[in-house]
């Protein structure tokens, strides 16, 4: 019974967290304390929402071409047409 409970909320708060991280990329102007920030675009924002950097980091880290290291870049099969 009480771990039922805790599996539910354990649930609920990382769905909050996911809620939370993309709120910040996408408004990070609603944030507190008041900052004049931009949203978050490309490999900075992959970076945050992915967890592997922190709001204020990501947008260095993306030009700093580190970042660039840290995420997967999907590889696309090349076709072969044979007729």
């Amino acid at each position: 019974m009480i771990v039922d409970r805790l599996v539910g909320h354990e649930i609920k708060s990382i769905m909050q967290s996911e809620r939370d991280r993309l709120r910040n990329a996408d408004h990070p102007e609603l944030m507190r304390p008041k900052n004049n920030r931009k949203p978050l675009k490309g490999v900075s924002r992959v970076l945050y929402l992915e967890g592997k950097a922190k709001l204020n980091k990501a947008e260095e880290l993306a030009n700093s071409g580190l970042g660039l290291s840290r995420i997967k870049v999907p590889v696309e099969k090349e076709k072969d047409n044979e007729t």
